[in-house]
């Protein structure tokens, strides 16, 4: 056998210490790292007693619209409030998961392009959140942004980056504007849409496009390269934290359950003209068993269902099964509807190859918590694996919501611990 080289033990070195630098050491017998537990929207002044307490993960916040007040013009008071937050975090130990605001757009965004706001077949606007899936002037100014403030609060210090795009940060196209219609609401219609449409000046229910009869053959293309441009958007964003130097997690936020492969092939057969099953999810574009396979695979990127206790499945809550990847293109729909969300998206994730998986509480706003929930919450990590889970929110640890208290979260945690 010949012998290694120097240069090749460096090089195998240098990779381990990447690893182990953005996901933590391997286990000395192969397993995975034990999850990492954390809250959302964490108090810096709680930090130090949430790590006594087992927590190693807080969640730091930016907003875009304070910290970016007008175009070009940078408020150094809140950089230097968001560098003190980040810098009592890690004084206490803790692991940084940021969240850099890009769902709390400025105003000036969308005055300096109109042209860029979201805009669905109905003519209706939406500036909830930047469009980052069709423009390209917003996607410059996103990563200006971006640039800005890893250097004027560092991202160097940040462990993970949360990733997504409509309102709440999470991978889906903007919710319908609309309480009243029924039907769903496409956010292909700005100009810079319109230019990359596969047919543009078609809409959802029309079954002639141009003079010429439309078929199903080319409503399912029209519908593919929508969902295709949202998962770009994704991509985009992990080229960008990566091309700045971020090596840690890069966290692709993935909302409840989303539609499904039957909801799918019936919208597609009827002309995604709004009167099938889940058309507000077809509109949102969050078919994830279509989305998550066209996001880079890269080691770093995390798919984090933030699902978690939401109070769906039979039984409610349910936690992941093995074997369930290898049923999410067999299995009958009526199986795949008794999962939990968070099981779904677990197996559609484990199915397209995602090897790091993570998971945060829906929070009480989805499903109401109540005595048992975080215990519920603990099952659904370890039977689905999940690198670590961030509890919603940070207060309810304090404020006598049911289910949720600090003390019960250490518990658990340290429960978890010694069993392992």
């Amino acid at each position: 056998m010949r012998p290694v080289r120097l240069p090749v033990l460096l090089g195998l070195l240098a990779v381990l210490t990447l690893m182990a630098a953005a996901f933590g050491p391997l286990r000395p017998d192969g397993e995975p790292p034990a999850p990492l537990f954390g809250t959302l929207q964490t108090d810096p002044e709680r930090a130090e007693t949430e790590y006594a307490h087992g927590l190693r993960i807080a969640h730091l916040q930016v907003d875009w619209s304070r910290f970016e007040p007008e175009q070009g013009r940078y408020d150094e008071a809140y950089a230097r409030q968001v560098r003190e937050r980040l810098q009592a975090f890690r004084d206490a130990g803790l692991r940084v998961e940021a969240g850099l605001g890009l769902n709390h757009p400025p105003d000036w965004l969308r005055d300096a392009y109109p042209e860029s706001v979201w805009e669905n077949q109905h003519g209706e606007r939406s500036t909830s959140t930047p469009n980052i899936v069709f423009s390209e002037p917003v996607r410059a100014e996103v990563a200006s942004y971006v640039r800005q403030v890893k250097e004027r609060i560092g991202l160097d210090d940040v462990w993970a980056v949360r990733l997504g795009i409509d309102e709440n940060g999470e991978f889906g196209y903007p919710r319908a504007v609309s309480d009243g219609r029924a039907g769903g609401e496409f956010w292909a219609y700005d100009r810079h849409a319109q230019a990359a449409s596969p047919y543009p000046g078609w809409r959802p229910g029309e079954h002639t496009y141009r003079g010429a009869p439309f078929t199903e053959r080319q409503v399912r293309r029209w519908y593919d390269w929508y969902l295709a441009s949202l998962a770009d958007a994704v991509n985009w964003q992990i080229d960008l934290y990566a091309g700045l130097g971020h090596r840690g997690p890069l966290k692709v936020l993935v909302p409840g359950a989303g539609f499904y492969p039957a909801d799918r092939e019936a919208a597609v057969a009827a002309y995604l003209d709004g009167r099938t099953r889940g058309a507000r999810l077809i509109g949102q574009g969050v078919g994830f068993f279509a989305t998550l396979g066209l996001v880079q695979h890269r080691d770093q990127v995390q798919i984090v269902t933030t699902a978690l206790v939401d109070g769906t499945g039979r039984p409610v809550d349910s936690g992941c099964a093995s074997g369930d990847a290898g049923k999410v293109a067999t299995a009958p729909d009526a199986t795949l509807r008794s999962w939990s969300s968070a099981r779904w998206v677990v197996a559609v994730a484990r199915a397209e190859g995602f090897r790091h998986v993570a998971g945060e509480s829906a929070g009480p706003q989805v499903a109401a918590y109540r005595p048992g929930t975080m215990e519920a919450a603990f099952r659904q990590v370890d039977t689905c694996g999940l690198e670590d889970l961030m509890w919603a929110f940070d207060h309810h640890l304090y404020d006598g919501t049911p289910g949720s208290s600090l003390e019960t979260y250490a518990e658990l945690i340290r429960g978890r611990d010694a069993g392992r």
